[in-house]
């Protein structure tokens, strides 16, 4: 109801000053996957000497011996997403092979950036690989970053208290983190420091009673989902757009971009299959939320309430929804990556239908 009564006063106060005064859509975003560069897992042992650097699996969880494990990832991001972008989503999928039948239908595994290089040795864990095999040189261990002379500050490994982002998990099958400014943070964060980029520690509940462990799916297996990344980015000079707009009696209200998005430009925001005969604005923001929030069927906001949205400009729509303005891309901003979402009154209960988000990077 906040939610809803914020947009509407914004909105409405943007309406009133109107009032007081008397097509398709070309993305330029690019998706991308990005293979994993190295996993291991991390298994409870005061040696520090077993790991699964080459092994077809990795684990997270309890073992039914109470075990903890937990895995390491990592994707070389700067390989495949050019410098200078800006990342817009991204999403970590991967597969669980198997889990006790006594553990959690759902468990949710959360993953932290870590903070110490690490590494995947040559190990291959025994039988089902629940427990490790020899440590072999340069590999990961629950004592050590590089096994057998370099060590974690902290056994078990040297991480983010708090998670990025959470995954939940089935006993077999795939699991994908959803879409989150904080996976965002991180992904931006390896592109910019590659040198940085340690990965993530995947670990879950750990207080849980045993066993909880899952078996996913490492890099190394031939056939089968192997740990994934996608990512979608945008450069300077490009716009994209992100989510879908309310359903209207004249189709979905679409925003976009118009025009190149370089500094002194005049670039054309285009508004399609709005509400009829109507008036909006544009608001604008400097970060993208990517789950969005249901405000009423059909109808999503994906600017975020963390920061201050900014009106912008004014627009009236037609008979077919249609509606445009005219904005200069200021000059003062090269690599500016900002995000804009329109809305506009219609007799819906909320009271107003909202658009897809448009990104853009300035050049």
């Amino acid at each position: 109801m906040h939610a809803t009564t914020t947009l509407r006063s914004r909105l409405g106060a943007n309406l009133a000053a109107l009032c007081s005064l008397t097509a398709g859509l070309a993305a330029q975003t690019t998706t991308v996957t990005v293979p994993c560069a190295a996993d291991n897992t991390l298994y409870e042992d005061a040696l520090g000497s077993v790991s699964n650097g080459a092994g077809p699996g990795f684990f997270v969880g309890l073992s039914g011996v109470t075990q903890i494990q937990r895995a390491l990832l990592r994707f070389d991001v700067a390989a495949v997403v050019p410098a200078g972008a800006s990342i817009v989503a991204a999403q970590l999928s991967f597969e669980v092979e198997q889990a006790s039948p006594q553990s959690p239908l759902n468990l949710d595994v959360t993953a932290h950036r870590a903070l110490q290089a690490w590494g995947e040795g040559a190990s291959i864990a025994f039988g089902g690989g629940g427990f490790g095999g020899p440590a072999q040189t340069g590999d990961a261990t629950w004592l050590h970053t590089f096994y057998p002379s370099t060590f974690w500050t902290t056994p078990g490994g040297d991480f983010v208290a708090a998670p990025s982002f959470t995954i939940p998990t089935p006993q077999a099958g795939l699991a994908a983190s959803t879409d989150g400014p904080e996976t965002v943070v991180d992904v931006q964060f390896f592109l910019d420091n590659p040198a940085l980029n340690f990965g993530w520690v995947l670990k879950s509940d750990e207080s849980l009673p045993a066993p909880t462990s899952r078996r996913i799916k490492s890099r190394t297996p031939t056939s089968g989902a192997k740990p994934t990344l996608t990512v979608t980015y945008i450069l300077s000079g490009q716009t994209g757009s992100w989510g879908t707009g309310t359903t209207t009696p004249n189709g979905t209200f679409t925003f976009a971009y118009i025009g190149a998005m370089t500094g002194g430009n005049t670039v054309q925001l285009s508004h399609v299959n709005g509400p009829s005969s109507s008036i909006g604005v544009n608001y604008w923001a400097l970060d993208l939320y990517q789950p969005g929030v249901l405000l009423q069927p059909g109808s999503t906001l994906y600017l975020p309430f963390a920061l201050p949205w900014i009106p912008g400009l004014l627009f009236l729509t037609d008979p077919a929804g249609a509606g445009s303005s005219f904005w200069q891309v200021p000059s003062i901003y090269p690599g500016l990556y900002f995000v804009t979402q329109s809305a506009a009154l219609d007799n819906s209960p909320l009271g107003l239908a909202l658009t897809n988000a448009g990104v853009a990077k300035i050049l």
